[in-house]
């Protein structure tokens, strides 16, 4: 067993259950399983390889909260690791390298982000050569974590900005992306012209418990309306996901089935009544979700990978034309540093595209800042990275985003998750998710492979997913995120 040791000088500083979201990982970005400890100013990591890796590890940086950050390659020594200073060498490292590959592929990187960039490296210097005072290096190296994510974020605004002009003066540009949120209800008056003026896709959720509430009597009149609603404005349809295995997504009846064959025998008769009642009137399927993962009934890698494969099947023999995707749930795979999986997300993904099953494109969950379950906060940067290690699939990606407004309790939310406590200095609001919104969106709309982004929900009085994400607050009225989306849709897509 090999065993990783790290100090930390100053170990108040540390987030509330930071050991939880510490692991190593390969050169790929895949996580080991590992076995994590964390008492008084040592970190302790064990798994059951010896190679080189990279430690991840949630840090609390100075004016932005909790950041899941990445050492460069370390290798297995009787010496402990200085954690922040190793932290800090990491985030340099992966900002010299994206800046190189940029400019490798034609960039111009401006001379403010190599002014910034040697900031960052000089506070670095500091810390790696001031070791001696373990207290100081730490404030030092925490000082070039801040520094670095600056610089960062400022070659990633550029790289999008670059990007984008590109592809217009090719007539390459974005504007044929679909842009939509997840909608249980259509929206009416104004409400209804924010999202118009926001969206040109709904994405029409068919939570199961309220389609089939009794096993065979269904209720199809509130999906009927969003759909009909939907064609009237001329917006575009994506209809699912049709499957996602948490217990919250399954209908009460379904747990009196005793086996897998049963509850795969209702999992398939449900797609199928739904598909057949709205093939035709849909643009894209969305069939399954988060399968990559444990849902409520704890079955196998194997038995959840047949059931995907028996729920497009299934799709796909009701309405062969429309294309179809399936998603996955925490992209970056940080559950699998907790439980041994054969498959991380990529690879479930790649299978599935290598079956040749006719997938049109996959979806990535990045349900920013939640937890459990969630996606830990990463940088814009580091986002684009992921993207680009996911589009070498081959097949298009669709973005499933979330984000929280506060740390407020949410009466209507369905899952379990909560917006991690120390996700931003002084707490959640709507300001800091309008702020992200403006981080991200133009990170994925450069991205070629991205063809569709879905925000999940659009308001928070009615029933959804994810606590205090939606775009409009309980009384309905809009949060500043969905102005910003309005506006990037406008400056960015036309």
């Amino acid at each position: 067993m090999g065993q990783m040791r790290f100090v930390i000088p100053r170990p108040e500083r540390l987030v509330p259950g930071a050991a939880e979201h510490a692991y190593l990982a390969s050169a790929d970005g895949i996580p080991w399983e590992c076995h994590t400890t964390l008492a008084e100013e040592a970190l302790v990591i064990e798994r059951d390889t010896r190679e080189s890796g990279y430690l991840y590890f949630p840090w609390k940086v100075a004016s932005r909260g909790m950041m899941q950050l990445c050492s460069g390659s370390l290798m297995e020594r009787p010496r402990p690791y200085n954690l922040p200073i190793e932290l800090a060498r990491g985030t340099l490292n992966r900002l010299r390298n994206q800046s190189s590959l940029w400019q490798t592929a034609g960039m111009v990187i401006p001379t403010s982000f190599f002014d910034a960039l040697q900031n960052a490296t000089a506070a670095f210097a500091r810390a790696a050569t001031n070791q001696s005072h373990p207290e100081a290096a730490q404030d030092q190296a925490e000082e070039a974590m801040h520094l670095g994510l600056d610089a960062a974020d400022l070659l990633s605004h550029e790289y999008t900005q670059q990007v984008l002009s590109i592809r217009r003066t090719q007539q390459a540009s974005p504007s044929s992306i679909l842009l939509g949120a997840q909608l249980h209800a259509p929206p009416t008056g104004d409400a209804a012209e924010r999202y118009l003026a926001a969206f040109n896709t709904v994405a029409a959720g068919t939570h199961w418990p309220d389609l089939e509430p009794r096993q065979g009597v269904f209720r199809w009149e509130p999906t009927d309306r969003l759909v009909a609603w939907a064609h009237e404005h001329n917006l575009r349809l994506c209809m699912g996901p049709l499957l996602r295995m948490d217990k919250h997504s399954l209908p009460d009846w379904l747990f009196l089935d005793d086996g897998f064959e049963e509850v795969q025998a209702s999992v398939l008769k449900f797609i199928e009544a739904v598909v057949k009642r709205y093939r035709g009137k849909i643009q894209l399927w969305h069939v399954t979700a988060r399968m990559n993962q444990d849902g409520a009934f704890m079955y196998s890698e194997e038995q959840r990978l047949r059931l995907v494969v028996e729920a497009v099947d299934r799709v796909r023999a009701n309405d062969p034309r429309t294309p179809l995707v399936v998603s996955f749930n925490q992209p970056w795979a940080e559950y699998i540093a907790r439980k041994d999986q054969e498959l991380t997300p990529l690879h479930f993904a790649d299978t599935l595209v290598r079956g040749e099953l006719g997938l049109a494109g996959v979806g990535l969950e990045i349900h920013y800042g939640y937890w459990p379950g969630g996606t830990l906060p990463r940088d814009p940067l580091e986002v684009s990275r992921q993207l680009d290690r996911w589009s070498q699939i081959g097949v298009p990606l669709i973005v499933f985003l979330s984000a929280p407004s506060s740390m407020g309790a949410d009466p209507l939310a369905r899952h379990p998750a909560h917006p991690l406590v120390d996700l931003r200095p002084g707490g959640i609001n709507p300001a800091w998710q309008q702020t992200l919104v403006e981080q991200l969106f133009p990170v994925l709309l450069a991205k070629q492979s991205v063809q569709a982004i879905i925000w999940d929900p659009w308001q928070d009085n009615q029933p959804h997913e994810l606590s205090c994400a939606g775009l409009n607050d309980t009384a309905g009225h809009p949060k500043p995120a969905l102005q910003s989306l309005i506006e990037q849709r406008r400056e960015l897509l036309g």
